[in-house]
């Protein structure tokens, strides 16, 4: 591309349409729009001025004045995410852009230039940078760490282009983060954000501007609207470990769906969907996860997903083999058991893909010997059943944990969730038949290598090992499920317990206080404290309307000791102002009270 042609330098648009001061660089598509960050611009509806400062012939410089497209405006939300603009020149520029913006995500590491505007440097300044890895909240940008350039106050760079070096593609544009901590000296994050995410926020650009193949082909993708109920959560949360790379996931793995199964394939497409840049409806954030439901995948995440049914050796080469070569760190490939392929080609596609360092995940249909018996290790199977054992043990321990919590909370609180449907037995049970299952695939194994069986791939009442592995998939989908059920029942119920125990605490805390100063019989104070009190140990009780019990009598114990009196009582005579009458009276009752509750509080946290 002739950098020429789309590089740009934005200023602030002074009355008459003058330039003012430099605000930020842009990037020319076509020959009327401007793609910058939306921190660079001063405003939806503000005109900014746009120069081409490196045409050739033209000493006085070459300016436009453009504005905001409708629609095409994304403010920076969230932390460091969005901030784009489009805009449009409101005459057509002196040169035609050739710039595209190349959606296929670069390699970190990847050597980039970047020229940006910064002050004092009329013709710009180009520095070198080095992609480095997701960057920003939800990784909707890259970072980019620049090559020996220290200028403490870079600004000027936010909306230049970020090409690779050597080949000159427009991976994206710059974004510059200004943080100013309170324990050090300010300074600067750089960022890029990528082609995949300007086009998933900008329809034009993505339309008209934007190159190479989308990373989810139509027929893994799914209508964002449908993106936020995907379901079963146990395929969602297998999905979603390995495109994460979460401990216990595996660089080769395999998941199998039911051939009608809607729901699955809804789920299967919607956490593909949120893995993709381009297509995330924003809901994804790393290690963020939505109640009883499975973490989300990060943005960026996948590199590839390929529909591979009925496609034969050559089309899946195109995918799997792009030229030119570009590098594939996380390849979904759904359904190649259905492929018009030979199996053992198919395998030999992957496995020289996975040899030059590719994630795979194979989403099946049914048994498929020869792909899972050239792609996965001799003992997967086992290694399956120790952590679907891990998981059911888990899940068993978690359902013990509930069953403990009800208990102590069920007499004394309302409003609790519903507890899950156990499911704990039976995943011990699954664990244990396919164990039995596993030891007769492997007593199989031994006998054919002794040559005691010549044929016979099952024994009697067993399965193969591509049977057993489809098993070993379906009850771990199951018990997954199951498992994020029960912790999300399980942290809102301590959340319940803590608020409860936090609650009492306070209670048994300020009434102490109150005996302190030999306050106890306060007949305001004392009378909130009962109802407080009885609440908390008789309920069961809203844990909201014991929160405003106590802080009744929060406010109160405040007023008094304070000098003031409670709410809704005038001072009485003779004792200072503060209600009280200097006699400890009934004190030492109120430091039995709080001890006992202080006491039980204790002892509730200590179990």
């Amino acid at each position: 591309m002739d950098q020429q042609s789309w590089r740009l330098r934005l200023r602030a648009e002074l009355p008459g349409g003058e330039p003012g001061d430099v605000l930020g660089a842009g990037v020319l598509l076509g020959r009327d729009l401007v793609l910058t960050c939306a921190h660079v611009v001063p405003g939806p509806t503000e005109p900014v001025r746009v120069e081409f400062p490196v045409l050739a012939g033209e000493p006085n410089g070459v300016s436009r004045s453009a504005r905001v497209v409708e629609g095409h405006w994304v403010e920076r939300y969230g932390r460091d995410e969005g901030d784009l603009a489009l805009l449009r020149l409101t005459e057509p520029a002196p040169v035609t852009s050739t710039a595209v913006l190349h959606r296929a995500p670069a390699p970190y590491d990847t050597r980039v230039t970047v020229d940006g505007f910064p002050r004092y440097r009329s013709g710009g300044l180009w520095v070198d940078a080095v992609l480095k890895g997701p960057g920003g909240h939800g990784d909707e940008w890259v970072q980019i760490n620049p090559v020996d350039f220290h200028d403490p106050n870079p600004r000027g760079f936010s909306g230049a282009g970020v090409a690779e070096a050597g080949t000159g593609r427009l991976l994206g544009i710059m974004v510059a983060v200004y943080d100013t901590p309170a324990d050090r000296s300010p300074f600067f994050h750089f960022y890029m954000i990528p082609a995949a995410t300007i086009a998933g926020y900008l329809p034009i650009v993505a339309e008209h501007h934007t190159t190479g193949p989308n990373v989810i082909p139509p027929q893994l993708s799914v209508a964002p609207g449908s993106q936020r109920t995907g379901r079963p959560l146990g395929l969602q949360q297998t999905l979603t470990c390995w495109l994460n790379g979460d401990a216990g996931s595996w660089d080769i793995e395999t998941v199998f769906l039911r051939e009608d199964d809607e729901e699955a394939d809804v789920a299967l497409r919607t956490t593909l969907g949120l893995a993709d840049r381009e297509r995330s409806p924003g809901l994804s954030t790393t290690g963020s996860s939505r109640p009883g439901g499975p973490a989300v995948p990060r943005r960026g995440s996948i590199s590839l997903a390929v529909a591979a049914a009925g496609r034969s050796r050559e089309q899946l080469a195109q995918d799997l083999e792009p030229q030119p070569p570009r590098q594939l760190t996380s390849v979904v490939v759904s359904l190649p058991d259905r492929a018009a392929a030979d199996p053992g080609e198919t395998a030999g596609l992957l496995q020289r893909l996975a040899d030059r360092g590719a994630r795979l995940l194979l989403v099946l249909h049914g048994p498929a010997p020869v792909l899972t018996g050239d792609l996965l290790p001799a003992g997967r199977p086992a290694q399956w059943l120790e952590r679907l054992t891990d998981r059911a043990n888990r899940l068993s321990g978690t359902e013990r944990t509930i069953r403990d919590l009800f208990r102590r909370l069920e007499p004394r609180v309302t409003g609790l969730p519903a507890p899950p449907e156990p499911h704990g037995a039976r995943a011990q049970l699954w664990t244990t038949q396919l164990a039995a299952e596993l030891e007769r695939t492997q007593r199989q194994a031994q006998d054919r290598a002794l040559g005691q069986a010549q044929e016979a791939p099952r024994s009697e009442g067993g399965v193969d090992v591509a049977a057993l592995l489809q098993m070993l998939s379906y009850a771990e989908q199951s018990v997954l499920g199951a498992l994020l059920r029960a912790e999300d029942v399980e942290q809102r119920l301590r959340a319940a317990l803590d608020r409860m125990l936090d609650l009492r605490g306070l209670l048994a805390a300020e009434q102490a206080r109150l005996a302190d100063h030999q306050r106890a019989e306060d007949t305001v104070a004392a009378g909130q404290y009962r109802r407080a009190q009885q609440l908390l140990t008789e309920g069961p009780s809203s844990l909201d309307e014991v929160e405003q019990a106590v802080a009744a009598f929060v406010t109160t114990v405040h007023g008094r000791l304070n000098g003031g009196p409670g709410p809704g009582e005038a001072p009485r005579p003779g004792d200072g102002g503060d209600g009280y009458d200097g006699d400890g009276g009934n004190g030492d009752d109120g430091d039995g009270d709080a001890a006992a509750a202080a006491a039980v509080a204790g002892e509730e946290r200590t179990r």
